[in-house]
């Protein structure tokens, strides 16, 4: 009733004009601006170009895509928008005819016949001849595929769901969701499988050969989505016999609408923002997923192309929503919303029943007709409250957006650290020659990457280049002999790993300068590193089982005015990682850590994405104190050896002391064990057998403390036994 009241009271007195400058202030106060939907798309095709890059590194013949809201930018916070991905397979190649043959493909031919509606196809397995010539396959290859009265062997819509169904398994997560063609176990993304077509098919041509207009898309724009890879993708119409409807592989042409999209100016994004939230919080329940946010889309692009660029302007955004609904209204009323990308597609089949669209018909006149009231009582983001409020707090302002920004940063961070586990998973397979080669294979082709490939292709080399040199430099470091200087090309290598981001890389060089008794070295290199530690520092885990981010609000309001790359590297930490290679670079105690799995039971509690337990993975804080402890141990430097302990003491209190504290990182049971090492140098293993059961309380299985708590028993508490009866 208030907000009504305060509607009625404020929106007679107000022009469109203002109103729509009301509406531009409210999406400015929740953080839709037009800087943070370049930043959601930059860090989002950033994390995109990382993967597909970690995917050539490790020899998967995959590429992965992020499509929708997330890397459109055209989300809020409130909307809660999950992350689409496809996953393109790049050992496939579906040809639109015969003799566009490609070797070492699975050569696949798209075909149509009278079953298949638009937009569908149906997929054949090839094969070439010994005298070079193609022809169909006759033999089945997957248990999936379907012979068909021709005696072509089909390829069945559901070849990939074993893959994803092995994955949730070994995963362990909740039951496999799918939403048409996209698979999911979780909120926070969907994934849709994609076969590659090899050429553009004929109902893709009509976005380049209609008349238009022409002030848009621009005529680059359309050069540039020519070359957009189209795909087909597991989904048969719903209206299909279901023996039909598994034959059946939808077009997709998510790329080209995503070049479009980023065609969009702030304004026009604002006004599909706006549609988007009304859709979400007024026709979700009437329609559910049929009346979809793709609708939306579709009706944006033609209602851009068809009305003038003048409209789109800050003072015009309520008047242009309207625009586009009559252009929903008009093809509710003709039965048909067309494809903007395709011809010949009618995107209300299979969604909306004759009924459903009469419905949605007089909603939208309705919405079309009382659209500031609508506005004026979304609860999205409180952005009708938002729209009738003169002022806006400015600390609400950067909340906002430095909560965006928390996301992003965590997302891109954690795909580096992914990236980088998966290639350390690669070399624990590998005999030390090998590793080295692959290593060092590996980063020739990112530097080819960073002198050579695009600016985001160059950014994703740069997150990664620094710490495979640092794992270069420590399996050449751990293959001398301690009575052996590490040589100078060694210490070459270690200097660009220091840009890994604020310390892992520099602690691992303190660590191997350690494990050589060069202490000297190791003690300048350590009090370096605590001086980099500060209130405005971020700290990250992206273990599976560990997982965790503590980003000061001082390093928040840093994101708004640093790029997440140059964040990773000045401001933020890792998982300091070494691998069985690198072992000699390890402190003994520490090395243990790698053999945490030592029962088949446990064994068979892990699963996929705990290959990191094959690891010795630190966080960067507690590491530093423990090796200071240690340097300084050797060093007889009581105060200082002193400090460190209270330091890593503190830490433990302030972290793991309160579970709910922002200080406690990911890897809490090594860090205890640590601790736990530091008390057994100081003659206590009484409290260090107590932190050692501290930790089996927190993770009770795969977990080094089960050894170090035989390991004291027999060292202390055994042999004291024996010699009192002695």
């Amino acid at each position: 009733m208030t907000l009504c009241l305060l509607y009625r009271m404020t929106s007679y007195k107000k022009s469109r004009e203002e109103f729509s400058r009301d509406v531009y202030e409210a999406f400015q106060a929740i953080g839709v601006t037009s800087d943070m939907i370049h930043r959601r798309r930059h860090d989002r095709l950033l994390e995109e170009t990382v993967i597909t890059t970690r995917n050539k590194l490790l020899g998967y013949a995959q590429s992965n895509f992020i499509v929708g809201s997330q890397v459109e930018g055209s989300t809020t916070r409130g909307m809660r928008s999950d992350t689409d991905f496809t996953w393109r397979y790049d050992n496939y190649q579906v040809v639109l005819k015969l003799g566009a043959w490609q070797t070492g493909k699975i050569n696949l031919l798209a075909f149509k016949d009278e079953t298949t509606p638009p937009q569908f196809y149906k997929l054949c397995r090839l094969q070439s001849t010994p005298d070079g010539r193609q022809e169909y396959r006759r033999d089945l290859i997957d248990e999936t595929d379907v012979v068909d009265e021709q005696g072509r062997v089909l390829v069945c819509n559901t070849v990939f769901d074993n893959i994803i169904k092995c994955f949730h398994e070994e995963v362990g997560k909740g039951e496999v969701v799918k939403h048409g063609p996209s698979r999911s176990w979780t909120d926070e993304f969907d994934i849709v499988d994609a076969l590659p077509c090899h050429d553009l098919p004929e109902e893709c041509e009509s976005l380049f050969t209609r008349s238009r207009p022409g002030h848009w898309p621009k005529s680059e724009t359309l050069e540039y989505a020519r070359q957009c890879p189209v795909f087909f993708i597991p989904q048969g119409h719903p209206h299909s016999p279901l023996n039909e409807r598994k034959l059946q592989w939808r077009l997709s042409t998510s790329l080209t609408e995503r070049k479009l999209m980023f065609d969009f100016t702030e304004e026009q994004m604002l006004v599909f923002i706006l549609l988007k939230m009304l859709k979400k919080e007024y026709c979700k329940l009437k329609f559910g997923d049929n009346f979809s946010t793709f609708h939306i889309k579709t009706a944006m692009m033609f209602c851009i192309e068809s009305h003038p660029p003048d409209i789109w302007r800050i003072d015009n955004i309520v008047e242009c929503a309207p625009y586009c609904i009559n252009i929903l209204i008009q093809w509710a009323q003709d039965n048909v919303c067309p494809h903007f990308t395709m011809g010949g597609v009618n995107l209300f089949d299979g969604k909306l029943s004759e009924p459903d669209i009469r419905e949605l018909e007089t909603f939208l006149i309705n919405l079309n007709k009382n659209i500031t009231e609508y506005i004026c009582k979304l609860k999205i983001d409180s952005f009708g409250v938002k729209v009738l409020q003169k002022v806006h707090d400015k600390e609400s302002i950067i909340e906002h957006q430095t909560e965006i920004l928390k996301l992003i940063t965590w997302m891109v961070r954690g795909i580096q650290c992914d990236t980088v586990q998966h290639i350390y998973s690669q070399l624990r397979e590998m005999d030390v020659n090998n590793a080295v080669c692959c290593v060092s294979d590996h980063l020739t082709y990112l530097r080819g990457l960073q002198s050579l490939g695009s600016d985001l292709q160059r950014e994703a080399a740069n997150l990664l280049l620094p710490f495979l040199y640092g794992t270069l430099a420590s399996i050449m470091a751990s293959c001398i002999t301690t009575q052996q200087p590490v040589t100078q090309d060694i210490i070459d290598l270690y200097q660009p790993s220091f840009e890994c981001d604020l310390m892992s890389g520099k602690l691992k060089y303190a660590s191997m300068l350690y494990c050589r008794s060069q202490y000297d070295q190791a003690a300048d290199m350590l009090n370096h590193c605590e001086g980099l530690l500060g209130p405005d520092v971020a700290h990250f885990c992206r273990c599976y089982g560990r997982h965790y981010h503590y980003q000061p609000d001082t390093f928040l309001r840093k994101t708004l005015n640093t790029s997440t790359v140059e964040l990773m590297k000045t401001s933020s930490t890792s998982c300091v990682i070494f691998c069985k290679h690198e072992l000699p670079c390890v402190p003994e105690h520490l090395q243990n850590e790698m053999y945490r799995t030592q029962t088949q039971k446990e064994k068979k509690e892990r699963n996929r994405l705990h290959t990191w337990m094959d690891l010795v993975l630190i966080d960067c804080e507690p590491f530093l104190y423990y090796l200071q402890y240690l340097v300084y141990r050797e060093k007889s430097n009581l105060p200082r050896k002193q400090s460190a302990m209270s330091r890593l003491v503190y830490y433990f209190d302030h972290g793991l002391g309160k579970e709910l504290c922002d200080i406690a990182r990911g890897h809490r049971d090594t860090m205890l064990h640590m601790l736990a090492h530091c008390l057994e140098l100081e003659d206590r293993p009484d409290v260090a057998w107590q932190l050692y059961q501290r930790s089996i309380n927190i993770y009770p299985t795969n977990n080094m403390a089960w050894v170090h708590l035989i390991r004291l028993f027999r060292k202390y508490f055994l042999c004291k036994t024996s010699t009192e009866k002695q």
